[in-house]
């Protein structure tokens, strides 16, 4: 199987793929048109790639049958494009948990302390202990984690190390047995929970949903000099709002995305949010450690060999069965050409088979095929189709997860 690694991934991935038997292109340097050339012009089956953006022409002048984002999310990825093409798409969420919440903790003790101000200030030549002793520490107060998710329960056991009180609000699945066992609190009312915040951490997905889910609103429920942390995606933040906030009410911000983000290693930024007094940034790096990038890197080959043995992997955009539906069980002979019949013969009748697998029992002489159909033929339909066929031992159906 041919494997084209579009982004930087650690070289034992590569190596790894490699001997697994995998065929192995690694291409870092491949954008847009140049990664549409190659996979129009060779037939990779699998595609990894980290930042780098994937667009429904590429995927239909392809041959994948997988596209693996080594992140988190994958909103880099046109996955109706590649539902469209049947070609699955999976990630690697949690894989940089620990990463983007060390991260999200540095910030918050960084706007307390002021540590990036006072270390400039320093470097200048510049003693400036009086105005440096003035923060307000941490522990006891109150921390509100907006989202939590795997990130975001990292956040708020770390903040419990520093005996901060965390309120939590989420959306599904409900985390509240590990908060609970965490001492944190699971809030049903993230308005007034942000009436009590003195820090709010935010850890949302960018879908459209969460676009600017930090408004105005948002800020004005927080106390004035609140400290705010995110380290999730610009998107999910009324820059503007939260400007307002920083500019008239004191709030303090500790960002790692931010508008003005550009693309690549190396580059000039400019965003007047940066400049603000109150605000400390990183570029983006919420995922970068070594760690982060090792485990995030040993997922994605995992997911590759996977496809490689079986042709499938659990993929973001796989259709959700809801429950079993119709099914059609049959007792078989291992010998070739039953299950064509059965399906020529489903075919004649219009039936769809969504699902099937075929269980092969020890010894190898009889198999059990289990299909998910659209609807059940006709009970004398079955027994004429066992009649046709001495290799098909029985045919029994369920309907509705019966």
């Amino acid at each position: 199987m041919r494997v084209l690694i579009a982004d930087k991934l650690p070289a034992t991935a590569i190596t790894d793929l490699e001997n697994a038997g995998l065929e192995v292109s690694c291409q870092p340097g491949l954008k847009e048109a140049s990664l549409a050339e190659a996979l129009s012009s060779t037939p990779y089956q699998a595609l990894v790639v980290r930042s780098t953006k994937v667009n429904a022409a590429m995927l239909a002048n392809s041959k994948l049958g997988l596209v693996v984002r080594a992140g988190a999310g994958v909103n880099t990825i046109d996955v109706s494009a590649a539902s469209e093409h049947g070609i699955f798409v999976a990630n690697c969420p949690g894989r940089n948990s620990l990463a983007v919440a060390e991260l999200a903790i540095g910030l918050l003790i960084g706007v307390d302390r002021r540590i990036p101000d006072a270390t400039a200030d320093l470097r200048a030549g510049r003693w400036r202990k009086a105005e440096y002793s003035k923060a307000g520490g941490l522990a006891g107060r109150t921390l509100v984690v907006v989202g939590a998710g795997r990130i975001g329960l990292e956040v708020a056991r770390r903040a419990r190390a520093l005996e901060m009180k965390v309120l939590a609000w989420n959306v599904v699945p409900e985390p509240r047995a590990e908060l609970e066992s965490m001492g944190a609190e699971l809030v049903v009312d993230l308005h007034q929970a942000l009436k009590q915040a003195d820090a709010v951490s935010l850890h949302l997905a960018a879908v459209p949903a969460t676009r600017n889910f930090a408004d105005q609103k948002f800020f004005a429920a927080l106390k004035d000099g609140c400290y705010f942390i995110n380290t999730s995606r610009a998107e999910v933040v009324d820059q503007q709002a939260l400007q307002q906030a920083i500019e008239e009410r004191g709030l303090r911000a500790g960002l790692d995305v931010f508008d003005g983000e550009i693309s690549g290693g190396e580059g000039e930024v400019s965003d007047g949010l940066l400049a603000l007094p109150g605000v400390i940034a990183t570029p983006h790096i919420g995922a970068s450690t070594q760690q982060a990038q090792e485990a995030v890197a040993d997922e994605a080959v995992r997911l590759v060999l996977e496809f490689s043995r079986t042709g499938r992997v659990l993929g973001v955009n796989e259709a959700q069965q809801q429950g079993p539906g119709h099914l059609l069980v049959v007792r078989h002979r291992n010998e070739v050409g039953v299950l064509a019949l059965v399906f020529s013969a489903l075919r004649d009748l219009g039936i769809n088979v969504a699902e099937t697998e075929n269980l092969v029992f020890s010894g190898g002489s009889t198999c059990l095929a289990r299909m998910t159909v659209d609807r059940i033929p006709d009970p004398e339909i079955l027994t004429a189709l066992s009649r046709d066929s001495e290799a098909i031992l029985s045919i029994e159906t369920f309907s509705g997860g019966a």
